[in-house]
């Protein structure tokens, strides 16, 4: 009988080397393959394959781990897998438009399409002219004759259960292999996006992997795939869906897992789930970090080639995980217009990762693996509301090493102001742990941040400009307005202050002096407060404004969000 340590052993695969497969490994590895490629029937995979729709995304890493093992299956598997493994071949063929692809495909059968040919050729340049033209990756290398020609083939049949399965071929270089992609022809019933929407994702999604073992594989290796990173080339490929064809959305399906596990480290997730990870690298920096990354791949882990890559752009890991933490909280019925996620109202509300009444001054012992975020929510007595704390651990090394670990912390809750951070004129809270390299945390009373784990009380919320508390509320003002710090190497004591709607009608405009003047992170900043009312003195309404700070020569731009509730 197959048991649920079949499935399992799926999203496992990037915590076991392949030489540690055991005989009853192999078998349950073999046994998920042939029946995701519709050659042998389960009924106990099948209920499981329709609780996570993970299954059903995309066959590329599955059929990489497959052939990382193809010597250890018997001669009898080995022979069925071959057979799946090899390049399909299909009655009838066109060439995309812009010459990019061949597409093999036919209009009989089980394997006929179910969606228009030519749509799909177009969603096919698409991507190309994307991934390849605008975001400038190199295109995989050409397969020579194969399939007719050296353009590069795409076969339309029949998958069952992907979307579609990019697969490796011959190593033609150092760190390049050849590879072809196949899409299902109908994406029918049990597939979250249907027809040609789901055609289109599938190629955005498909290519990128092509472009990752066409350039970007692992050097010396006899692999196109690190199987140990197998949820960054996920991660990427889902989020290429997104860049490429942004109104379509089939990421959504995957987001829930995350959201009730984001203290899980990081190499432990599908991938398909945190695509959402790199849309905020984005949206906080570019596309090109993104690309950067994959630059240092042949060489380096993934979690290495991501702190490398944003240590490069003047931050670090840890501060960017605990913003992430920040974007995470503030979804559904918590997103705010103009901050943050741009689809977050789509997104799902994050799990507590634990949760607790607050009985008085105590200190709460717990544990988050590496790379990953903790939520601690605390319900505070009567009418003070919720407290949540984002605890982040960032070490990726540990996280390399054994992801399954779990790091000590704690966090004291106090109610007579003897903690190191204030919440406000009640709370405080002390943050404890061994090792301050690899830990971030930030406070959030009442939907509204509170405070960061920096040596100002300001969370990091954009690149050199933030402000605090964000959103801004006039019924939980604390008597200071609001606080905005910027990185600045001025010493100047005075900045002029302009401040307008989205709309560019100025709202406030005025010389403010008795800056205060610090460092964080090797870095100068400058800090002062606004009492966040117009130039007559009155309250704004509630909406999202447009900030700007002329100190010196310099001109610094930010956005905040005031409430007038």
């Amino acid at each position: 009988m197959i048991k649920k340590t079949i499935l399992i052993l799926f999203l496992s695969i990037i915590t076991i080397n392949a030489q540690q497969f055991n005989r009853a490994q192999l078998d349950s590895l073999y046994n998920l393959y042939t029946y995701l490629r519709g050659v042998n029937t389960s009924v106990s995979i099948q209920k499981e394959i329709e609780t996570d729709p993970a299954y059903q995304k995309c066959g590329f890493g599955l059929a990489g781990e497959i052939r990382a093992n193809m010597s250890s299956f018997s001669i009898e598997q080995q022979n069925v897998l071959l057979k799946i493994l090899q390049r399909p071949t299909l009655p009838l063929s066109i060439v995309s438009p812009d010459g990019f692809f061949r597409i093999h495909y036919t209009d009989t059968g089980t394997d006929a399409i179910g969606y228009d040919i030519n749509l799909f050729a177009q969603a096919l340049d698409s991507s190309y002219n994307f991934e390849v033209n605008y975001l400038g990756y190199p295109p995989p290398p050409t397969d020579g004759t194969e399939g007719g020609d050296g353009k590069y083939d795409i076969y339309v049949r029949n998958l069952v259960y992907y979307y579609g399965q990019t697969t490796s071929e011959t190593k033609v270089g150092a760190t390049s292999w050849t590879s072809y992609i196949e899409v299902d022809n109908d994406f029918g019933a049990g597939f979250y996006t249907h027809g040609i929407d789901a055609a289109r994702v599938t190629v955005a999604h498909e290519f990128h992997h092509a472009i990752q073992i066409g350039n970007y594989a692992p050097l010396n290796s006899g692999s196109a795939i690190r199987l140990d990173d197998l949820f960054f080339y996920e991660i990427t490929s889902t989020s290429m869906e997104e860049f490429v064809f942004n109104t379509i959305n089939d990421y959504y399906a995957y987001m829930p897992d995350y959201f009730r596990n984001p203290a899980r480290s990081f190499p432990l997730n599908n991938g398909y789930n945190l695509t959402i990870w790199n849309i905020f690298m984005k949206d906080i920096f570019d596309y090109g970090i993104i690309k950067k990354q994959w630059e240092m791949m042949p060489t380096k882990r993934a979690l290495e080639a991501i702190n490398q890559s944003i240590f490069e752009r003047d931050s670090n890991f840890g501060n960017e995980l605990n913003t992430f933490g920040i974007w995470t909280y503030f979804t559904n019925s918590r997103s705010i217009p103009g901050l943050y996620f741009k689809e977050a109202a789509n997104y799902p509300l994050i799990t507590p990762t634990s949760s607790t009444n607050f009985i008085g001054s105590t200190q709460y012992d717990m544990t988050v693996g590496p790379t990953a975020n903790y939520f601690f929510e605390v319900n505070l007595p009567f009418s003070d509301g919720v407290f949540y704390s984002i605890i982040t651990n960032s070490d990726f090394i540990k996280a390399d090493i054994n992801p399954s670990q779990m790091l000590d912390f704690s966090l004291s809750i106090f109610d007579d102001g003897t903690g190191s951070k204030v919440l406000n004129n009640k709370y405080s809270i002390t943050f404890s742990r061994d090792n301050q390299t690899f830990w971030n945390n930030t406070g959030i009373l009442n939907n509204i941040v509170v405070y960061g784990d920096s040596n100002s009380t300001i969370p990091d919320i954009e690149n050199e400009i933030f402000a605090y508390p964000l959103p801004y509320r006039y019924s939980q003002d604390y008597g200071r307005g609001i606080a905005i710090s910027f990185e600045t190497n001025s010493t100047s004591n005075e900045i002029y202050f302009n401040v307008y709607s989205t709309s560019l009608n100025l709202k406030y405009a005025d010389k403010i002096s008795g800056l205060r003047h610090f460092t964080k992170n090797s870095k100068n900043y400058s800090e002062f407060y606004w009492n966040a009312l117009d130039k007559d003195k009155n309250k704004l309404a509630s909406g999202v404004y447009v900030f700007f700070i002329k100190i010196d020569s310099e001109i610094k731009k930010g956005k905040l969000v005031i409430f007038n509730d």
